[in-house]
């Protein structure tokens, strides 16, 4: 049935051409026919060309099933249908072209070589559309991981289009594509060569996606370089972070799988941030617990009344009686037991994560208590003010244990930084460098 529509229609233009050219008094010469017809088949080709153009916008702007439903939204939006109507033109165009010229004709292979071009690019442009589509899609329904899938939509659309060119050029050269392959072989040295960082850069994109090491909005911090931030996109040939000084930095992705570097999303997924800083305690200023200190302290902080009444209830001051009296038997002892009886209590210390209050060695400036937990908020803002309320509580009772501090008390190993705002991780703005 499409033959005879496409010999009818033919015929049809053929027969307006012959009745056209007796008129302006051409008839019976060949080229003026083969030219005439030539123009009306690519006049037939643009009037259909713009009539399912017109189609396609009128149904993706009418039906209710492209307003209603999001992927019918995505197709309007994206012009998925108006990109895979393009191939029509040249379909049609060579299907009515031969039917004025001789097998033979120079000028017959000539056109057919350029609308066959046109036709595989045409093809590479719809299938390219219909890989946004489903990428859209996925990308907004079902990567709930928020996975960097852009490199593989660019790596896919590189592929058709390596393939795209490939026909184009046996089409030129008139050969078959595994030949024009097999020749290319000798150059693929060359070709590897001036395409290593795409191919680098493909590898890099397939691990980091598919081994889930990196998602937009995560917070990374790559060794060797300054990134310190926040990631915006991640593409087969790059990655864009904007640091915590607002500037913008872009690295290759290959740099992250070739080196090492830091993703703290483990961090806001567990809602878990750490304190870790020491407390410098004066030697001198410990001695061994007596009564009176108990007393106060056990009056002064009902924290403390139990493990103190349970502690002289036991054995008084005997070292060897229990190891909780053992530990209670300094004013450091009991400093460090009423430390973490505070961490146990704070509502804003994560119970579930490592607590531990413990002496170091001793160095020139002290004794080192190290206070090792962690608060339940990950956001900058408040997790520097718990941090900072817990140690500042630390240092202000001191006094009450009967120990000095050391001149020189610094916080150590505390990491305070933040997700962006723009991240669901976290908020705050990240200082320019950790205390």
């Amino acid at each position: 049935m499409i033959s005879q529509l496409q010999q009818e229609t033919a015929q049809g233009l053929l027969d307006f051409a012959d009745w056209f050219l007796k008129i302006v008094g051409l008839n019976g010469n060949n080229y003026a026919q083969e030219l005439l017809y030539v123009a009306l088949v690519m006049v037939l080709t643009l009037c259909i060309s713009h009539g399912l153009r017109k189609l396609v916008l009128f149904i993706t702007q009418r039906l209710p099933v492209f307003k209603e439903k999001r992927w019918g939204e995505h197709i309007r939006k994206l012009g998925t249908l108006e990109a895979c109507s393009k191939f029509i033109a040249p379909v049609v165009f060579l299907g009515l072209v031969s039917f004025a010229f001789t097998e033979e004709d120079e000028t017959l292979f000539i056109l057919q070589k350029c609308a066959t071009i046109y036709l595989i690019i045409t093809l590479a442009i719809a299938v390219c559309a219909i890989f946004k589509l489903q990428w859209v899609i996925f990308n907004e329904l079902k990567n709930t991981k928020n996975l960097p899938l852009e490199g593989i939509l660019n790596m896919c659309r590189g592929i058709i289009w390596i393939i795209a060119v490939i026909l184009i050029a046996s089409v030129l050269i008139n050969e078959s594509p595994i030949s024009l392959l097999a020749g290319l072989g000798a150059l693929s040295a060359v070709l590897l060569l001036i395409f290593k960082d795409s191919i680098l850069g493909l590898v890099a994109t397939i691990q980091l996606s598919s081994n889930d090491m990196i998602r937009k909005g995560d917070w990374i911090v790559v060794d060797g370089t300054s990134v310190n931030g926040n990631v915006l996109d991640v593409t087969l040939s790059s990655v864009k972070v904007k640091n915590w000084d607002n500037t913008t930095a872009i690295l290759s992705p290959y740099k992250l799988i070739s080196g090492s570097f830091v993703n703290w999303r483990g961090m806001f997924d567990t809602g878990a941030r750490r304190i870790e800083s020491y407390i410098y305690i004066d030697p001198c200023s410990v001695t061994q617990t007596t009564q009176e200190l108990f007393s106060s302290i056990s009056k002064k902080y009902p924290l403390m009344e139990k493990q103190i009444s349970d502690a002289l209830a036991e054995g008084g001051l005997d070292l060897t009686k229990t190891p909780l009296q053992s530990g209670m038997a300094t004013n450091l002892g009991l400093y460090r037991a009423y430390m973490f009886a505070y961490l146990r209590a704070h509502p804003r210390i994560a119970q579930n994560e490592w607590l531990l209050v413990n002496l170091q060695p001793e160095v020139e400036f002290g004794i080192p208590v190290r206070v090792y937990c962690y608060s339940n908020v990950t956001s900058w803002v408040e997790y520097v003010q718990i941090s900072d309320e817990v140690l500042e509580h630390f240092f202000s009772v001191t006094k009450d244990f009967e120990l000095g501090l050391s001149n020189y008390n610094i916080y150590t190993n505390k990491v305070i930084m933040s997700q962006p705002e723009s991240s669901p991780a976290g908020k705050g703005i990240p200082p320019s460098a950790a205390v």
